[in-house]
């Protein structure tokens, strides 16, 4: 076994995982967009990850599930609807835990397609009369007491599964990477994607530390400024480099806020054109909140020349084509 993947596999053993995720994890060539872009451009499935509704929050999941489980918890209490809780509803009914989710708004406000996953699933809902961040908090933190009264063993899930055990499943995503590119004598110079909650990139960054594969990871921001985004992603990295006990070297965090568009969920002409190739020469279907935004970055990139090399990474981290937005 290499040494740069051996390192990760062996911190990683002591965690405890769910075992959600049964597939290997899945990279090949797009050899149409890498003809139309100049470059060798692979892309990373993880919309395809074989369990519930596929996308990164599934990795980050099993670290949280397997966690919620060694200690003991008979429930797992969340918030918002998102594409990470109701995978976490997935997840938690699979795993024998009670899922409840504190959600913005009123049940006749929200998307009737979220709604029906979550029912399949058992998930507990309540709601909040506004879509209020401050009532929405008042709202969660009233529950988890009135569980915790109730003799229940609560678990808390950072909304998006992103803070140091979440990441842990990008640190594992990255070792396969490393397998891959072992495997099959391709070096990736560049990796690529969205970045929100920051749990995919610290868990690079953290991989990357560990390994010692040398690369150049980018997220490309789904809605906040470079410094409110990078300062989340620094957080999250070093609390669980710490965690680790290992060094990581932040002048390794690059992130991009030049595709955000119009805000949070917006799509604008660069992301649909993006989206629109994707699904053209590829038939890979993209979504506008984020992964359009991190293609549509790729596109620049790649007119730009802004690649370090040529073999080029591009991470799905899933969105279900925005339809339970």
């Amino acid at each position: 076994m290499n040494d740069q993947s051996s390192a990760i596999k062996d911190i990683l053993k002591k965690y405890p995982r769910a075992n959600l995720i049964t597939t290997d994890l899945i990279i090949h060539k797009l050899t149409r967009l890498s003809k139309y872009l100049g470059c060798n451009l692979f892309v990373l499935r993880d919309d395809l990850t074989g369990f519930a509704l596929g996308g990164n929050k599934t990795r980050k999941l099993e670290f949280l599930i397997g966690d919620a489980i060694s200690k003991k918890a008979d429930c797992v209490c969340t918030r918002k609807a998102t594409s990470f809780s109701r995978n976490a509803a997935a997840a938690g009914k699979a795993l024998g835990l009670d899922v409840f989710v504190v959600i913005e708004g009123t049940e006749f406000q929200q998307n009737p397609m979220s709604q029906s996953i979550f029912k399949c699933f058992d998930c507990k809902l309540s709601y909040t009369a506004d879509k209020n961040n401050e009532e929405l908090l008042g709202s969660y933190h009233k529950l988890l007491d009135l569980l915790k009264a109730e003799g229940r063993s609560v678990y808390e899930l950072h909304p998006g599964g992103s803070d140091s055990i979440g990441a842990l499943g990008y640190v594992n995503a990255f070792d396969k990477i490393i397998d891959f590119s072992n495997k099959f004598n391709i070096h990736f110079s560049d990796i690529i994607f969205s970045t929100s909650s920051a749990g995919t990139q610290a868990g690079l960054i953290v991989g990357e530390s560990i390994s010692g594969y040398e690369t150049h990871i980018t997220g490309i921001s789904a809605s906040r400024n470079i410094e409110e985004q990078k300062k989340i992603v620094e957080e999250l990295a070093i609390s669980t480099s710490s965690m680790l006990g290992i060094p990581i070297n932040a002048n390794k965090i690059n992130v991009d806020d030049g595709f955000i568009g119009p805000g949070y969920a917006l799509s604008f002409p660069e992301s649909e054109k993006a989206i629109k190739a994707f699904a053209e020469m590829e038939g890979i279907l993209l979504d506008s909140v984020y992964t359009g935004k991190a293609a549509a970055a790729l596109f620049e990139y790649s007119s730009n020349k802004k690649f370090k090399g040529e073999n080029i990474l591009f991470i799905h981290t899933g969105g279900n084509s925005g339809i339970y937005y």
